[in-house]
């Protein structure tokens, strides 16, 4: 197993208010260790965020070396001798390397040593070792990626979950994805009564598969979710609704989409300017706009990573292209996760709809959501009087 080393305290720690350092696995992503502690560093002088950096000391020890003693105040090292590439297999590789840097990561959480994990690094290794180490919360057959999607100026970003945990999911493990993600966009984000909406391939009622018609059934008798039914792809960068849910196959594709539609905007763009004088100036006289959209606001780096919402621990996975800036972020949301009791909140949501509806089987969505399901679904098929109520997201 990973050594332990004196982690250094924070001043909120020395006053007494028992602030825990974040876990960054420094061995993940595309661009290495370099990147991670360039984050970490600037976390803890923009934000005052303590860290431990987790991976190979011989690595990270003359990275940090490199800043000054006020810079590495807030950052320690553990060592861990392994880590996990990104087309590693994720289960055989949280069993077969025990010391790996992302599984080291959730055991110093699980010891009580720091209180939330981020990492760059394989989606699915940090999946398996999050459940592997702390499992998740209680009912959750399946936790989910929560990435925020930027709308229009000065509107509070989206939340698309799945984004790429979860392939074939049941409709029940939709309804928790929802129910995630509207404490997510409550806590999180500060929204009162977030606007919840299943994504389909058009917004009448008619439309979906058998999945998301019996996701939506479910949805639109729940209390205390905003439920407006279906969206298309389209509104999801728009000022619709607040959660967009879907399984992680089609979550990931809308994501990819998306990422490649703001680079042909901005390849499109650099064409153009090459091609003219005037095109070149009239960019330079907009260049603190387009900075301004651009960066910090359809940059993915600006919002830093994405919770796997439904774990034991919390855990944010930053892009695997990450650079600093993006790392840096990824920690801040960790701290805001702490800070903000979200994993709580969430256990308590959870804790109600399972009080109300009964176990849940992870294998077949069985026991009280099936039974629920299998009432609504009989109770459609006789006048369709659920698909009507769940309408509310007809934006045609």
């Amino acid at each position: 197993m990973s050594s332990q080393t004196e982690t250094p305290r924070s001043e909120d720690e020395r006053q007494g208010r028992g602030v825990l350092p974040i876990a960054v696995d420094a061995m993940g992503g595309d661009h290495g260790p370099k990147v991670v502690v360039e984050g970490a560093v600037m976390a803890a002088r923009r934000n005052g965020i303590s860290s431990i950096l987790v991976g190979n000391r011989e690595q990270l020890d003359p990275l940090l070396a490199k800043y000054s003693e006020s810079d590495r105040r807030l950052i320690s090292v553990h060592h861990a001798s392994q880590f996990i590439q990104m087309d590693e297999s994720p289960g055989l590789a949280i069993r077969g390397k025990p010391d790996s840097s992302i599984r080291v990561a959730f055991e110093l959480v699980g010891e009580g040593k720091a209180s939330a994990v981020v990492s760059s690094g394989n989606t699915g290794a940090i999946m398996a070792a999050g459940v592997f180490v702390g499992g998740t919360l209680p009912g959750i057959a399946r936790p989910a990626i929560a990435s925020l999607i930027p709308k229009g100026v000065g509107a509070t970003p989206t939340v698309l979950l799945d984004s790429g945990a979860n392939t074939g999911c049941q409709a029940f493990q939709l309804v928790q994805f929802a129910l995630m993600g509207n404490q997510y966009a409550k806590s999180a984000l500060g929204i009162e009564s977030p606007r919840v909406a299943l994504l389909s391939n058009g917004t009448e009622v008619s439309k979906g598969n058998d999945i998301i018609r019996s996701a939506a059934m479910m949805l639109s008798e729940l209390e205390g979710i905003n439920f407006k039914g279906y969206v298309e792809g389209k509104d999801i960068a728009r000022d619709v609704v607040d959660v967009v849910v879907c399984d992680g196959f089609v979550g990931n594709i809308v994501l990819k989409a998306m990422e490649g539609s703001v680079g042909l905007v901005v390849d499109s763009m650099k064409a153009a300017m090459e091609k003219s004088f005037r095109a070149k100036f009239g960019l330079w006289l907009a260049k603190p706009i387009l900075k301004s959209v651009f960066k910090d606001k359809l940059d993915p780096s600006a919002y830093g990573g994405a919770p796997l919402l439904g774990l034991g621990q919390i855990a944010i996975k930053c892009h695997g292209s990450s650079k600093s800036r993006a790392v840096m972020n990824g920690i801040r949301v960790a701290q805001k996760f702490v800070d903000e009791a979200v994993l709580e909140h969430l256990n308590t949501a959870l804790g109600h709809l399972d009080s109300k509806i009964g176990p849940v089987d992870h294998e077949g969505g069985g026991n009280g959501w099936s039974r629920v399901f299998e009432k609504r679904a009989g109770r459609a098929k006789k006048g369709g009087r659920i698909a009507e109520e769940s309408n509310g997201g007809n934006h045609e």
